[in-house]
């Protein structure tokens, strides 16, 4: 059994590519290949844990129509806002206008 030295962990230390390996009491990172497989590997057993999906067409479609409709109340608003801008504009050059006519009063 290695006995740790003064200043020495058994704990893999961030920023190593993994798997890193512990040889001779210092870490060693995995080569690009070896983390690029352990990097497949770690996702391809966490993608057992996720639900699979099963969304039918019909499901698919509605949720692609929810979608179409949030992006278009979205743009309503901004369309809405900006006729509101433009009645206020409108009001206020109005508002002007008859102020000429009567001679500012």
């Amino acid at each position: 059994d290695y006995v740790l030295k003064e200043n020495e962990t058994f704990e893999n230390p961030t920023g190593k590519l993994e798997p890193a390996k512990l040889v001779n009491g210092s870490w060693i990172d995995a080569t690009p290949e070896e983390h690029e497989a352990y990097v497949k590997a770690q996702q391809a057993e966490a993608a057992k844990f996720l639900p699979t999906n099963n969304l039918s067409a019909g499901d698919k479609a509605m949720n692609a129509l929810g979608v179409q409709v949030a992006q278009l109340t979205k743009d309503n608003l901004i369309l809405t806002k900006s006729v509101d801008a433009l009645g206020k504009q409108l009001a206020a050059m109005q508002m002007n206008s008859t102020k000429e006519e009567n001679g500012g009063n």
